[in-house]
C-alpha cells in the first residue's frame, strides 16, 4: 500500500475509523490471547507492554498511510497564535557561509536546497525579563538538541514527543539550565510536495550552532550536541562537520561532546537481512514504516539512489560506504545509547565501532539498555529502561566534568 494513500477526505476519516475499530475489536484482543503466556512474548515484558508497543507500531503505520501533520508544528502558526514566548520560540538566521564541504555543497545544488531562516525552541531558565534567548553566562553550559521523526515528521516544539526527553534531562544533566532545539527542515517527496532533502537539516543545524556560539556567546567547550533517532544522526553529522572543518567567522568549533540516542544512521538499509537486528527484533519494536522507502527517498531527493548507502553524511553506518576508514576522525567524547530490543541495534553498533576505529576506544561510552524498544527515554511507560538511559546520560555528563 502506498504512502499517504488515504491523506484526502473522505478516505482519511474512513481509514481512521477502520484503524480504530480493527485495533479495538480485532488486533488488541488477538494480541492479548497470542501473548497471554510470558513464554510467547518477544521480550521479558508484561502483556500490557507487548500490546502497547504493537499499538505504537500501528499508529506509525497509520501516519504513513494518512498524514504526518498531527506530529508537526508550524512555527509561523505558533507565532501567529501569540504563544511564541510561552513555548520559547525564537528565529535563527541562515548561515550560508558555513557550507564549506564540496560534497555537501554539490548535494545542496542538486537538491535545490537554499539556506532558510528557521525556528528554534528554548527550554529551561529565562532571562531577567522573562524572555528566552538571553546571552550566555561566562561559563554557562547548554544542550543543543534535535528531535526524531525519520527526517519526515516531528518538531522542536516542546509538545512534540522529543520535548519529554529534554524536560527530563534537566533532572539528570547537572549544571545545564538551558536546552535549545533546532526546528530543522523535514523532508518530503511524491506524493507530497518535494522539500527538505539532504542537506537541508544539516544547514539548519549549522545555523543554530552559529546562533549559540556567535550570537549568544556560548563557548564550544560548553555545548553538548544531542539527538534521538533521526535527530541523533543529525547531531552526529553536525558534530563531525564542526570537528573537521574551519568555518568562516567561527574557526574550528568542536563541541564538548555528543549524546546520541538510537541514531538512525543507515538509510540505505545495508544492515537488513537474515540474522540482523531488523529480523531479530522485528516483533518487539515500532519503527518499521520508517525503513520501508519513503523517508529514504525524501532524504536523498534528486541525488542518485546509491547516495543512500554510499554517502557518509546520509548513512554514516552504511556497510557499503566505499572507504569508511578515517571518515570520522577528530570527534569529541561520545555517548551512544540504544535499546537492546531495537531493530537498529546493529546499525548503532556499527556507528560506535567506526567512531572507535578512528578515535580510540576511550572516546565512546556505548550502552545497550536491556530489553528496550526504540528510544525508551521517550516513553513514560518504558520503565525501568527509560530511567536506566537517563542515569547513563547523567554519569557520562559527570565524567566529562571530572575529565575537564
Amino acid at each position: 500500500m502506498g504512502y499517504f494513500a488515504f491523506r484526502h477526505q473522505p478516505l482519511l476519516t474512513l481509514y481512521y475509523l477502520y484503524t480504530a475499530v480493527s485495533l479495538l475489536f480485532v488486533k488488541v484482543p488477538y494480541w492479548a490471547v497470542r501473548y497471554a503466556l510470558p513464554s510467547t512474548r518477544p521480550q521479558p515484558w508484561s502483556l500490557g507492554r507487548v500490546v502497547l508497543v504493537k499499538c505504537y507500531r500501528e499508529l506509525i503505520t497509520t501516519l504513513f498511510r494518512t498524514t504526518v501533520a498531527p506530529f508537526c508544528h508550524d512555527a509561523v502558526a505558533v507565532e501567529k497564535s501569540g504563544k511564541a514566548d510561552e513555548v520559547g520560540l525564537v528565529w535563527v538566521e541562515p548561515a550560508p557561509e558555513l557550507l564549506v564541504v564540496p560534497e555537501i555543497q554539490e548535494a545542496a545544488r542538486v537538491n535545490g536546497i537554499e539556506p532558510e531562516r528557521r525556528a528554534g525552541y528554548w527550554m529551561g531558565k529565562r532571562g531577567p525579563d522573562g524572555k528566552v534567548g538571553q546571552p550566555a553566562g561566562p561559563s554557562e553550559k547548554v544542550i543543543y538538541g534535535f528531535h526524531g521523526g525519520g527526517f519526515v515528521m516531528g518538531s522542536a516544539h516542546p509538545d512534540f514527543a522529543t520535548g519529554y526527553i529534554y524536560r527530563k534531562m534537566f533532572d539528570y544533566a547537572k549544571g545545564y539550565e538551558r536546552i535549545f532545539q533546532s526546528d530543522y527542515r523535514i523532508s518530503s517527496i511524491d506524493p507530497l510536495p518535494t522539500a527538505g532533502a539532504f542537506p537541508a537539516a544539516l544547514m539548519d543545524a549549522l545555523a543554530g550552532y552559529k546562533y549559540l556560539v556567535h550570537d549568544l556567546g556560548f563557548k564550544p567547550e560548553n555545548i553538548i550536541i544531542m539527538g534521538e533517532s533521526a535527530g541523533a544522526a543529525l547531531a552526529f553529522n553536525l558534530t563531525r562537520y564542526l570537528s573537521q572543518n574551519d568555518l568562516p567567522g567561527l574557526g574550528r568549533v568542536r563541541p564538548r561532546g555528543q549524546l546520541l540516542l538510537s541514531p538512525a544512521s543507515d538509510w540505505g538499509a545495508t544492515h537488513e537481512g537474515p540474522g540482523s537486528s531488523f529480523e531479530r527484533n522485528w516483533d518487539c519494536d515500532m519503527v518499521h514504516s520508517f525503513f520501508e522507502g519513503f523517508p529514504t527517498k525524501a532524504l536523498v531527493g534528486k541525488l542518485p539512489p546509491e547516495a543512500a548507502w554510499e554517502n557518509s553524511w546520509i548513512s554514516p553506518s552504511s556497510k557499503r560506504l566505499p572507504n569508511p576508514e578515517g571518515l570520522f576522525k577528530g570527534l569529541p567524547p561520545t555517548c551512544i545509547i540504544v535499546g537492546g530490543a531495537e531493530m537498529l541495534v546493529d546499525v548503532v553498533k556499527t556507528l560506535s565501532d567506526r567512531i572507535i576505529a578512528d578515535n580510540g576506544e576511550a572516546i565512546v561510552d556505548y550502552y545497550e539498555v536491556p530489553h528496550a524498544a526504540h528510544v525508551p527515554m521517550t516513553h513514560t511507560w518504558h520503565e525501568p529502561e527509560s530511567r536506566m538511559g537517563y542515569e547513563r546520560c547523567a554519569r557520562w555528563l559527570e565524567s566529562l566534568e571530572s575529565s575537564s
